[in-house]
C-alpha cells in the first residue's frame, strides 16, 4: 500500500522547494499551500501520495502533452540477463512486459522504423567507465562477453536494426546517434528498458534537449523498486516526456503505413554510431 508514496525529499524536489520548506508548510497533517495530505508509515515516517503530486503538477502547468511527431525510432536499453534474471544482483524488481516490448518492436520494424538495442559495457581502460565502476561496483560485471550482459532470450529474435554498446549513461552520449536519427527523418523517440532512474531518464532528457518528442510506454520500463519507478515516471512525465500506456504507443504505430526496412539485428558500423 506504500508503493506510491514519496519521501519528503522526493516530494520537495518534484515541487521545486526545499524539504525543510515542505516540512514547515505542514500543519495538522496537511500542506494546505499545495493541497497535500501527509501520510505516515507504520514506522512513523512522513510520506506524500504520488497521485497528489501529479495533481499539483497538472494544476501548476506541468505535465502537458507533447504528442507524437511523424516518424519514430525505438531505443531499448539493457534488457539483458543482468537486469531481467531475478537471481542477478542488478535485477529490477518491477513488472516488465517483455512480450509487449517485442510486439512494439515488430510493429515498428514492419513500418521501416529504426529499432536500436543498447547494452551498457564496462571498459576499465575508459576513464568514465572506470569512474562509474568506482561509484557503482556492480557495473564492473557488465563486460562485453559476460553471460549476464547478453540480451534476454525474450528479445533474442526481436527485429532490431542496430545493436549498440556504450559505457555511458545516456544512449546519445559519445556517438553520432542524434545525427544518424535525424538523417532518417526521426522526430520521435520511444524508450524501453532499464533502469528508469538511470539510463532511461538520462536518455529521455538528452533526447528532449535535442528536439525529439520523447514517449515512454510505462509497461516496458523497469527499475529496482516500484516507488523509484513511479517517482521517475512521474518526474519524466511532468518535465521531459509523455508517459503513456503500451496500448497508446502501439495504437499510434498502427496508424503509420507499412514500409520496407531493416528487420534483423546487426552490429553498428563504425561510421554509424561510433564513440
Amino acid at each position: 500500500m506504500y508503493d506510491k508514496l514519496l519521501t519528503v525529499s522526493d516530494a520537495a524536489k518534484m515541487l521545486g522547494i526545499s524539504a525543510s520548506t515542505l516540512r514547515r508548510l505542514e500543519e495538522n497533517g496537511e500542506v494546505k499551500t499545495y493541497g497535500l495530505k501527509v501520510v505516515y508509515t507504520p514506522g512513523g515516517q512522513r510520506r506524500y501520495l504520488a497521485d497528489e503530486i501529479q495533481r499539483v503538477f497538472t494544476q501548476t502547468g506541468f505535465a502537458h502533452k507533447i504528442g507524437f511527431g511523424s516518424k519514430a525510432a525505438i531505443l531499448v536499453r539493457d534488457v539483458t540477463y543482468a537486469y531481467m534474471d531475478s537471481g542477478s544482483t542488478l535485477a529490477i524488481d518491477t513488472p516488465f512486459d517483455k512480450q509487449g516490448l517485442h510486439r512494439l518492436l515488430t510493429l515498428a520494424a514492419q513500418r521501416g522504423l529504426p529499432t536500436i538495442f543498447t547494452r551498457t559495457i564496462y571498459r576499465p581502460e575508459h576513464a568514465f567507465s572506470w569512474l562509474w565502476g568506482k561509484k557503482y561496483p556492480f557495473i564492473t560485471r557488465l563486460t562485453e562477453d559476460a553471460y549476464l550482459n547478453q540480451i534476454d532470450e525474450a528479445l533474442a529474435d526481436a527485429p532490431f536494426s542496430r545493436n549498440h554498446t556504450t559505457c555511458y549513461v545516456s544512449d546519445f552520449y559519445g556517438n553520432n546517434l542524434e545525427a544518424w536519427l535525424k538523417q532518417q527523418g526521426i522526430d520521435t523517440i520511444i524508450l524501453g528498458g532499464v533502469t528508469a532512474s538511470g539510463s532511461i531518464r538520462a536518455t529521455a532528457i538528452e533526447a528532449f534537449q535535442m528536439g525529439f518528442h520523447v514517449m515512454v510506454p510505462r509497461e516496458v520500463i523497469g527499475d529496482r523498486s516500484q516507488s523509484l519507478l513511479d517517482f521517475t515516471l512521474l518526474d519524466l512525465n511532468a518535465r521531459y516526456a509523455d508517459v503513456l500506456s503500451l496500448e497508446e504507443v502501439s495504437g499510434w504505430l498502427t496508424t503509420l503505413p507499412f514500409a520496407p526496412g531493416e528487420s534483423t539485428m546487426r552490429h553498428c558500423q563504425p561510421d554509424e554510431l561510433s564513440e
